[in-house]
């Protein structure tokens, strides 16, 4: 049972209600993007609030407001801003959050939900072959993804110096309608969908400068499924099927 009774606005819990609800944007919704891949918790919080919610509305059914509810909407909106234009109001001012996540964590009397988010300990596994070079290679990195449990794997190798990315890849057979997606996570920075990859074997491609640039050791590799749209997407969808940091070599 989630503990409510001292739960804060700015609450790691909290700000994940926040991000499952869609009510974030600038900086805090690139830094719960980040956390999400990062942070393993944080993960977890976001994935109980979304199955917690979409169970609520599922319950909720649909509701057919009568028509006078919106003419009554606007006439309060109006009120409201006839009131302030004539009487001055002096206020603290201070962040509103469009959901009262608190109280709406008390109300729903909150069991936190077992879902499972794993995020893989890299371990060795096969590099794709490298062409053979007439000098010698210049600096690469390199990142090593292993989900035993599902055997899913992939390896890739990242020429620094030709700015291209090499893929292995095993595994990773995606539902109809799904492919999946490669992100990069740089340390401190929220994730940037590189593409889709292929489900299984080799893939090989170039890199733009500004992929070139996020690609560097320390950042995140991770693998997520994604809706088959032919398009980069803004954020992952979890659970992150495999995830590793790049090393240079």
């Amino acid at each position: 049972m989630a503990d409510t009774t001292d739960i804060r606005e700015d609450d790691p819990f909290i700000r994940a209600g926040e991000y499952a609800l869609g009510a974030l944007e600038g900086d805090e919704l690139g830094e719960a993007r980040r956390l999400l891949l990062a942070d393993q918790g944080f993960a977890e919080a976001v994935e109980w609030w979304e199955y917690r919610l979409g169970s609520m509305s599922e319950a909720a059914g649909r509701f057919m407001p009568s028509p006078s509810v919106w003419p009554g909407v606007l006439a309060r909106i109006d009120a409201e801003d006839a009131s302030r234009d004539s009487v001055p109001v002096s206020f603290e001012p201070r962040r509103q959050s469009p959901w009262n996540i608190a109280a709406l964590v008390a109300g729903a009397g909150m069991a936190v939900a077992g879902l499972v988010f794993f995020i893989a300990t890299p371990r060795t596994v096969t590099l794709p072959q490298q062409p053979p070079a007439a000098t010698t290679p210049g600096p690469q990195l390199i990142a090593q993804l292993d989900d035993e449990d599902s055997a899913r794997k992939l390896a890739g190798v990242i020429d620094v110096e030709s700015n291209r990315l090499a893929l292995s890849i095993t595994g990773l057979e995606a539902d109809t309608g799904k492919t999946p997606e490669l992100w990069v996570i740089p340390a401190g920075g929220a994730p940037v969908s590189l593409g889709a990859i292929p489900q299984s074997g080799s893939f090989d491609r170039e890199l733009s400068r500004a992929e070139a640039d996020l690609l560097v050791a320390g950042s995140t590799l991770a693998v997520t499924f994604e809706d088959d749209t032919g398009q980069r997407h803004e954020s992952p969808t979890m659970p992150i099927l495999l995830a590793g940091p790049l090393d240079q070599v």
